[in-house]
């Protein structure tokens, strides 16, 4: 195969108009561009290069939109951070006074927040060693009277517990499924969602 060289050519034609060879090739700065020849190069030329697009590869206009479907609508609502911060500061008081803050719909009770003194002298040392791990509580209470403390198949439990719990069924149904089916959660799944309620 034979290599056409353009940098010889391109010497032998700039070498008059300018000192350096390659500077004809870069646009001056601070001039205005030299004026182009409007003749298209014949293909036969060899100069330029040709381009086809296919047509799935062609970009079509945007889709014209009909006048009467006009703007959509912007929502109007204003959420009230500043009411949202003042109940939340007076959930976290000892005796919230929800008169004060004007509202319609005022909660009957509020949970009392359970002290960790009292807590702590009813939790089972052993439920306590993996709710420190980071274990639902309640779950590892049902795995913890089941299978005492064994870790494997306490995590095993908690584990499929939380899942399928996550799925939306009953506590109960799920411990019963897991203990049925040792813990597997594919399985415990599949009994609870083609058994009857």
């Amino acid at each position: 195969m034979d290599y056409y060289d353009f940098r010889n050519r391109l010497n032998s034609q700039s070498s008059s108009s300018s000192p350096h060879p390659m500077a004809s090739l870069y646009p001056k700065i601070g001039h205005p561009p030299p004026p182009r020849n409007n003749a298209t190069a014949s293909p036969s030329s060899g100069m330029g290069i040709r381009v086809t697009l296919k047509p799935e590869f062609r970009i079509t206009p945007p889709p014209q939109m009909y006048p009467h479907i006009g703007e959509i609508p912007r929502s109007t609502f204003q959420f009230d951070f500043e009411l949202e911060r003042k109940i939340l500061a007076e959930a976290e008081k000892e005796n919230p006074n929800w008169s004060n803050l004007g509202l319609e719909n005022l909660p009957r009770e509020t949970a009392k927040p359970i002290s960790r003194a009292n807590s702590s002298a009813s939790v089972d040392p052993v439920v306590g060693k993996y709710t420190a791990t980071g274990l639902n509580r309640d779950a590892v209470s049902i795995a913890v009277a089941k299978y005492g403390d064994n870790p494997i198949k306490v995590r095993e439990f908690v584990s499929g517990y939380m899942v399928l719990r996550e799925m939306g069924f009953e506590a109960n149904r799920v411990a019963e499924a897991l203990f049925a089916h040792d813990n597997d959660k594919e399985a415990a799944a599949h009994f609870l969602t083609t058994s009857s309620s």
